[in-house]
C-alpha cells in the first residue's frame, strides 16, 4: 500500500458508509413486513431472534476470517449478498421470504461487521493518523444519516402509491458501496498475514483470552450491547407507536427525515462533544437519552410524544464514533476485526435474549406497557455500568 493508496482508502470508505445499507427503507420497514407477510410485531421480534442467533454463531468466526484473507475481501462478498437480499426482501409475498431475507442480511453483516471499521483503523495506522478515527468515522456516518434524511422524505409518498417502491428504488444504490469496496487497497498489516486454518483457529483463540482478560474491554462490550439492544428493540416499535397514535403514512417519511438529521448532527460533531463532556459523560448522556423516552412513550401516550424518538437518534449519532474510538485504542492490527466481531457476538447473544423477552412480552402486554418496562430495565442497567465506568476503564 502507497499513501495515496491509504487516502483513496479512507475516500472510498466515506463512500462505502453512505450507501451500505438501504436508503428508502427505514420509515416502513416494520409495516412492510407485517403488510406483506401477515406477520404480527411479535412474530417479528421472534425472526430477528433467531436471526441474531444466527450472527451469535457467525461474527467471531467471519472477523477471524478478515483478520486472515483480508478486510477488502470479507466487505466485498457482504455487500454482495446485501445488494441480493434487498431484492429478495423487496419481492416478498409471504414469511418464508422474509426469513431467507434475513438470513441473507445475517451472512452479509457478519462478513462487513469489523472488517469495515478495522479497514478504517489499519489505514489510518498506515498513514500514522490513528488518532482522526473518530473523526472519520463520525462524519462518515453523519453523511449516510444525511443521505437517508433527504431519502425519507419521499418514503411515505412512495409508499401511498405501491408499498415496495421504496425496496425496489433502493437497491441500484448498494451496488454503488460494492463498487467503493472493490476499489480499496488492503493495509498491510493484513496482506501480510499468514493464511492457514490453523491460522484462523489461532486468531479465534487468542483473541476470546485477549477479551477475558481485559476488563476495560469485557465493559466497553457491555455498553456497547446495553445501548445497541435497546436502540433496536425501541427502533421496532417505532412503526407500531405511529399506528397507535393514528399518524398518517406520508408523515413516517417525514419523522424519519429528522431523526436522520439528528443523528447527522451529532454524528458529524461526536469529536467535538467526546472533548466536552469526556468519555464519562458521554455515558451518562447516552444512558439518559434512551431509557427515560423509552419509559415516557409508555407512560403517555400521544402523537407529540413521537419526538422523543429524536433523543434515541442523539445516541445513534454519537454511538458509533464514540464506542469506535474507545475500542480501536486497546487493540492491535493483528487480530482488530476477531475482537470487533466478537464483541459484535457478545451483543447479539444479549440482543437474542432481549428479542425472545420482547416476543413473550409483547404476546401478552400491551404496547405502552412493553416500553415502560424497556425503560425501566435499561435505565437500572446503564445505572450499574455508569458506577462501574471508572474502575473498569481507570480514566
Amino acid at each position: 500500500m502507497t499513501t495515496a493508496q491509504a487516502e483513496r482508502n479512507i475516500r472510498l470508505y466515506y463512500i462505502f458508509q453512505m450507501f451500505k445499507e438501504p436508503l428508502f427503507w427505514g420509515a416502513i420497514l416494520v409495516i412492510f413486513i407485517t403488510s406483506v407477510s401477515s406477520m404480527s410485531l411479535a412474530d417479528l421480534y421472534f425472526m430477528e431472534a433467531i436471526c441474531v442467533l444466527g450472527l451469535v454463531v457467525l461474527d467471531g468466526p467471519f472477523g477471524a476470517l478478515a483478520d486472515l484473507i483480508g478486510r477488502r475481501q470479507t466487505m466485498l462478498i457482504g455487500s454482495g449478498i446485501f445488494a441480493l437480499k434487498l431484492l429478495v426482501f423487496a419481492s416478498a409475498v409471504n414469511p418464508l421470504m422474509i426469513w431467507i431475507a434475513n438470513f441473507m442480511w445475517v451472512l452479509s453483516y457478519s462478513l462487513i461487521n469489523g472488517a469495515d471499521s478495522s479497514m478504517l483503523a489499519d489505514t489510518l495506522k498506515f498513514l500514522g493518523r490513528d488518532a482522526e478515527f473518530q473523526k472519520i468515522e463520525g462524519r462518515s456516518n453523519a453523511y449516510r444519516c444525511a443521505l437517508i434524511a433527504v431519502c425519507s422524505i419521499l418514503i411515505g409518498y412512495l409508499a401511498e402509491i405501491n408499498l415496495r417502491l421504496p425496496m425496489y428504488l433502493g437497491t441500484p444504490f448498494m451496488l454503488i458501496a460494492c463498487l467503493a469496496v472493490y476499489f480499496m487497497v488492503e493495509p498491510p498489516i493484513i496482506a501480510k498475514q499468514t493464511r492457514s486454518l490453523s491460522r484462523y483457529w489461532q486468531l479465534l483463540w487468542t483473541s476470546a483470552k485477549f477479551i477475558y482478560r481485559r476488563n476495560d474491554i469485557i465493559w466497553i462490550i457491555a455498553f456497547a450491547t446495553l445501548i445497541i439492544v435497546c436502540s433496536k428493540l425501541w427502533f421496532f416499535t417505532y412503526n407500531p407507536y405511529f399506528k397507535l397514535v393514528e399518524l398518517p403514512l406520508r408523515y413516517y417519511g417525514w419523522i424519519f427525515c429528522a431523526l436522520n438529521v439528528v443523528s447527522a448532527i451529532f454524528s458529524h460533531e461526536s469529536e467535538r462533544l467526546s472533548k466536552w463532556l469526556g468519555d464519562f459523560g458521554s455515558i451518562v448522556m447516552m444512558v439518559m437519552l434512551i431509557a427515560l423516552p423509552i419509559w415516557l412513550m409508555g407512560f403517555y401516550t400521544g402523537q407529540m410524544m413521537i419526538l422523543m424518538i429524536l433523543l434515541s437518534n442523539v445516541v445513534r449519532g454519537h454511538m458509533t464514533p464514540f464506542i469506535g474510538v474507545i475500542l480501536h485504542q486497546h487493540l492491535d492490527s493483528a487480530n482488530r476485526a476477531t475482537v470487533v466481531s466478537l464483541k459484535s457476538t457478545v451483543s447479539n447473544l444479549g440482543e437474542f435474549f432481549a428479542l425472545l423477552f420482547s416476543w413473550y412480552a409483547l404476546e401478552n402486554y400491551p404496547l405502552t406497557g412493553y416500553l415502560q418496562g424497556l425503560g425501566i430495565c435499561t435505565l437500572i442497567i446503564g445505572l450499574i455500568l455508569i458506577a462501574t465506568f471508572r474502575r473498569s476503564l481507570r480514566n
